[in-house]
């Protein structure tokens, strides 16, 4: 059933957000953004002759907010990876369109896979990570629809199924920083017993 990761995903963290962070801005705001982002997902509206959902468009504007904060190095430098996951998606997208022969697994799982990795190779922490991911993930949406349009094909941009690979994306970055952080805090306590022996 398409949206069950979205719905999954961000139901998490929400709860986590609201019943096991400390009271902070970024606390709150982490919750606000995740309960809106379901609300909206059922919401869709037409710009033109493309159907788009509230929920791509309040993800997309907000990686645009962050990204907007950034440096003009760093805004260059995220541009280039943005584009990087908007053309990789869009391909991934019209190999399933026009070739699906070649697509072993669930796509949903294959094309976050990918993603993931693309997002990995650009950046080490995660929030950018996150913001990357969300912005070339969605310039990559409006783009194959464009190309969707096209050859006649109707498609709704920010569907579930966009929200579901989307999630497990931000999902598995999350579990492998986790990992990361545990693997340093390991590697901490290991140095400190060390320092101690005579």
């Amino acid at each position: 059933m398409e949206g069950i990761y979205f719905y999954s995903f961000f139901w998490i963290i929400w709860m986590i957000a609201t019943f096991f962070m400390k009271k902070t801005r970024q606390r709150t705001m982490l919750a606000a953004i995740a309960l809106i982002t379901i609300i909206l997902s059922s919401v869709s509206l037409y710009i033109g002759s493309f159907c788009v959902t509230l929920s791509f468009l309040f993800l997309f504007f907000l990686s645009c907010y962050f990204t907007a904060k950034q440096t003009r190095r760093k805004l260059l430098y995220l541009v280039i990876a943005a584009l990087t996951i908007a053309f990789a998606y869009t391909s991934f997208q019209l190999l399933v369109l026009f070739d699906p022969v070649w697509i072993w697994m669930d796509r949903t799982w294959m094309l976050a896979g990918m993603l993931f990795i693309i997002c990995f190779l650009f950046y080490e922490n995660i929030q950018s990570r996150l913001v990357c991911l969300i912005i070339g993930s969605c310039q990559g949406e409006i783009l194959y629809s464009i190309i969707s349009k096209r050859v006649a094909f109707s498609y709704i941009i920010g569907s579930f199924s966009f929200l579901d690979t989307i999630s497990i994306s931000a999902f598995c970055l999350l579990i492998w920083t986790l990992f990361e952080q545990i693997a340093v805090y390991v590697d901490g306590k290991k140095q400190i017993r060390g320092t101690r022996q005579p």
